[in-house]
């Protein structure tokens, strides 16, 4: 007998849950309806209205959201929570998706707001933007029940990337000298007063490579401006081919190219310079021309200015000019 009363004890207080589960439901559902009538909610990515009972753990969505990740209503447990929608966030939106829900049940934002990657059924991932907020509390504050809307945005995000990235390659184009690939003189500058400062601000090493090539007028005069072009281009891929991580050329004039080497001494840098005009020596060119440079090169001292570090620079290049090295 005794077992039985519990039995029918434990019925009843599962019956009045489910009612008042209900009850909620049914206040929110028709509270809904009426801001349907007024609202028009037929965006672009709709993919409905959810609903979360807070002490049930009952989350009641449109279907669609679900069928949007690849699950079919059949697949669906009977009763579906918050975690099956959490357990499939991207491991880094997680956090931050969770940590904005806490806020908001704990009432110190008026509203749960976020974009977050989610995990269809195949594996991939698509972007879901989401909105909802408490719309019932206790006495005390805890919340009873919440409501939102939530839109799929993957194609918008899609379209968003792919325009940060074509935005992102014709910054890096404009930035670059078309003949050579390398920066442009302007875009040189503005580099080299950048790694001043951090040279400055960090007491690092920084130095600078001042190139000239050899009696480039006069080739252009036996070959054409093509060869001209030529060399200049042969140039900057030797160039190129021997920097390496935060190390940064730029074709600064006609022949004149200036390259910046960071955490790099005066005598590293010789030795990189050395290693560039042997490169630039013994290159393959389509005449039978003898492509030989000039280099000066110095290193960063405190407070240099730009036009300080890169005159004396030049200063030693005029010189290796004049004594014909």
């Amino acid at each position: 007998m005794k077992q039985q009363a519990k039995s029918e004890k434990n019925k009843y207080k599962e019956l009045e849950e489910e009612i008042h589960y209900l009850r909620r439901m049914n206040k929110e559902l028709l509270d809904s309806q009426f801001q349907q009538d007024s609202l028009d909610f037929a965006w672009s990515g709709n993919l409905g209205h959810w609903y979360w009972d807070f002490p049930a753990n009952k989350v009641t969505f449109n279907p669609m959201k679900a069928q949007a990740l690849g699950y079919t209503k059949e697949e669906l447990p009977e009763s579906v929570n918050f975690q099956f929608f959490t357990d499939k966030l991207h491991p880094e939106d997680y956090e931050r998706v969770m940590e904005l829900m806490r806020q908001h049940l704990k009432g110190e934002i008026p509203v749960w707001e976020v974009k977050y990657r989610i995990q269809t059924k195949e594996g991939h991932y698509k972007t879901y933007y989401d909105r909802g907020k408490v719309t019932q509390r206790t006495e005390d504050g805890s919340p009873l029940f919440l409501s939102g809307i939530v839109f799929d945005i993957s194609e918008d995000e899609e379209e968003k990337e792919e325009l940060l990235a074509i935005n992102k390659t014709w910054i890096q184009h404009s930035r670059l000298d078309q003949m050579t690939g390398l920066y442009n003189r302007n875009n040189t500058l503005f580099k080299l007063g950048k790694m001043i400062k951090v040279a400055e601000e960090n007491s690092s090493a920084l130095s600078m490579i001042l190139l000239d090539i050899k009696k480039l007028e006069h080739q252009k005069t036996l070959f054409g401006e093509l060869f001209g072009d030529e060399v200049i281009q042969t140039v900057s891929r030797v160039i190129k081919v021997h920097l390496t991580g935060e190390e940064f050329a730029g074709n600064f004039e006609g022949g004149k190219f200036l390259i910046l080497l960071p955490h790099k001494n005066q005598l590293e840098a010789k030795e990189l310079a050395k290693k560039i005009q042997y490169g630039i020596e013994t290159a393959s060119y389509s005449k039978p021309a003898e492509i030989t440079s000039s280099v000066g090169v110095s290193s960063y001292q405190l407070y240099d200015t730009v036009s300080q570090f890169y005159n004396r620079t030049d200063h030693f290049l005029q010189k290796a000019k004049k004594e014909n090295r």
